[in-house]
């Protein structure tokens, strides 16, 4: 579980986590290969990472510009390096999906960057 005593010991820039997942995006959920089968949430790759003053964020694959095509209708952005998503992600703003993603208690919460 990520705390605020665990973001202040981590050197800025640190990587905290890494992943896939799944989040709702309202945009995309027509796009026929990137909707699950639940109709609401589409898989993204993802990035955790310490802000310089033991602040944090999760960036995401999707809205990045990533992918060539239209809407989606591939899965090309989840090819996307892990780089490339921390510099020109989206950000997760979800509090339900940061946690998901990230685990954390309600004071490291208190430090995410929206």
């Amino acid at each position: 579980m990520l705390t605020i005593k665990k973001l202040k010991k981590m050197k800025p820039g640190a990587i905290i986590a890494e992943g896939f997942g799944y989040i709702e995006h309202p945009w995309f959920n027509d796009a026929p290969h990137a909707v699950e089968k639940d109709g609401k949430t589409t898989q993204v790759k993802w990035i955790a990472v310490r802000g310089e003053i033991h602040d944090w964020a999760i960036y995401h694959s999707m809205d990045a510009n990533i992918c060539p095509h239209k809407y989606f209708d591939c899965d090309c952005h989840l090819t996307a390096s892990y780089e490339q998503i921390l510099r020109i992600g989206a950000k997760l703003t979800s509090k339900k999906y940061i946690r998901t993603f990230v685990p954390c208690d309600d004071e490291a919460l208190g430090m995410y960057r929206y």
